[in-house]
């Protein structure tokens, strides 16, 4: 009873060990195949996910296999790896890591056609014309800066000038007023002295005066008889003085023949007389003929003027330059040249400037034709500015202009100054020249009487 009983256990145990079993492996099946059944969704939904993120024909690509290295390089999925990137070219290109491409065209206006290198190259571009318009710009600058620089410079040198020059002045004034006041106490005195004497003269002069009426009362008588005397010595002295005869009017010779109708003639001057070929002369009738005009005050032009052709021993064939047939030049008619003389070198002084060529400026190299026309005519060249005694013409030319040194600007430079200065100190010697020839007797000759007088025609 007891082993039966202890083998019935067994069974019962081995029964309860193998229901357990069964249960088991059927919860385990069971657990199985709901697993199974998960990780087929599963593995359809990281199908459907990877089939979004990339599909077959991508995968070989060779730029994402390089996407996938440079991730995991950086330890990231590739999906961060290049959410990542596309951030940081946002970022880079905009400044803001959620822009899109339309926002960014329109930040930048772009258009459809357009790219962000494009407007990169535009800018690098305009940003290069603009850099050379400032450099342009920037020369610009300094040039104006160097003038503005020598502009001071030349203002500081000006005014340092202008300094000293308001210095000197007011120096001058200072003298001046002390002098001005020296010469009204020199004048009171001198006043006071002229009033003194004023009465002295006075009370004598009054004296003077009876004996004077008395004196005038015994000459009156004898006034007529005087006169008359007086009168006669006049005439008698007119008659017998001997006038000075202006070397312009001398004659210089004649007129010995006319050939036909030619417009040639034969003069008697020839080699002998120092005549070459060249020469003018003027004609006239006769030799009062020579002489000023009172009307026009210039000399007379005479009938013709002739010029020395050919030169023989005694004579010489001269042609006419300027004639007229209504006065021909005929035989016997005087000729005269004021440079030439046949037996005197007339003396010459030439001053100023001169106007030969009519086109109204007046230079120093016009007055050195006229002295070289006069050593070609035999006569002689006084040099300088002054009279000597023994000069037979002054030769003038143009007037120069006056100029008003006590107007003169006090902003003028010393350069204008001395320009005024010399203008002024030409026409005063001028001027002095030609008092000093009237009071002397000298023939004065401007441009035009010289021409008329020696028959130049060739100016």
């Amino acid at each position: 009873m007891a082993m039966r009983s202890n083998g019935g256990n067994g069974v019962l145990i081995a029964l309860i060990i193998f229901i357990f079993l069964t249960v088991g492996s059927a919860t385990a099946a069971i657990l199985l195949y709901g697993q199974r059944n998960n990780s087929n969704e599963q593995l359809a939904q990281e199908e459907q996910l990877r089939m979004e993120l990339m599909r077959e024909s991508e995968a070989q690509r060779g730029d994402i296999a390089q996407f996938k290295n440079e991730a995991r390089d950086n330890r990231k999925s590739l999906v961060g790896y290049l959410v990542e990137r596309s951030n940081n070219y946002r970022a880079f290109v905009s400044g803001d890591q959620g822009a899109d491409i339309e926002g960014t065209r329109q930040r930048f206006n772009l258009d459809g056609n357009s790219s962000l290198a494009d407007a990169y190259n535009r800018l690098i571009q305009e940003n290069r014309l603009l850099s050379g318009r400032a450099m342009e710009a920037e020369n610009r600058l300094r040039d104006v800066e160097s003038n503005m620089s020598r502009m001071n410079s030349e203002y500081q040198t000006l005014k340092n000038s202008s300094d000293d020059r308001v210095n000197s002045v007011t120096s001058d004034i200072a003298g001046y007023r002390q002098a001005a006041e020296q010469y009204r106490q020199d004048m009171t005195k001198t006043q006071n002295d002229y009033l003194r004497a004023i009465d002295d003269n006075n009370t004598r002069h009054k004296q003077e005066v009876n004996a004077l009426e008395e004196e005038i009362a015994s000459l009156t008588g004898n006034q007529t008889v005087l006169s008359s005397r007086l009168n006669e010595l006049r005439k008698v002295v007119d008659s017998i003085r001997v006038r000075p005869r202006n070397p312009a009017e001398l004659v210089d010779g004649r007129v010995v023949d006319v050939l036909g109708s030619s417009d040639q003639v034969f003069i008697n001057l020839g080699r002998n007389d120092r005549i070459r070929p060249g020469m003018s002369f003027r004609v006239y009738d006769d030799a009062g003929k020579i002489r000023i005009d009172q009307r026009t005050g210039q000399y007379s032009e005479g009938k013709a003027s002739i010029q020395v052709i050919k030169v023989a021993e005694n004579t010489a064939t001269a042609r006419i330059t300027n004639g007229s047939t209504a006065r021909p030049v005929v035989r016997g008619d005087v000729i005269a040249n004021a440079v030439f003389n046949p037996e005197h070198r007339f003396k010459f002084l030439v001053y100023g400037q001169f106007d030969v060529d009519a086109n109204g400026t007046p230079t120093h190299n016009e007055a050195d034709y006229i002295r070289s026309r006069i050593i070609e005519w035999g006569g002689e060249v006084v040099e300088g500015d002054q009279l000597t005694g023994d000069l037979d013409f002054l030769v003038l030319g143009d007037v120069p202009e006056y100029v008003f040194t006590e107007l003169i600007s006090k902003n003028a430079t010393e350069q204008e100054i001395n320009a005024m200065v010399r203008k002024r100190e030409a026409y005063e010697r001028y001027e002095e020249l030609f008092q000093q020839a009237i009071n002397a007797q000298i023939p004065v000759l401007n441009w035009n009487r010289f021409r008329l007088l020696t028959g130049d025609e060739d100016s």
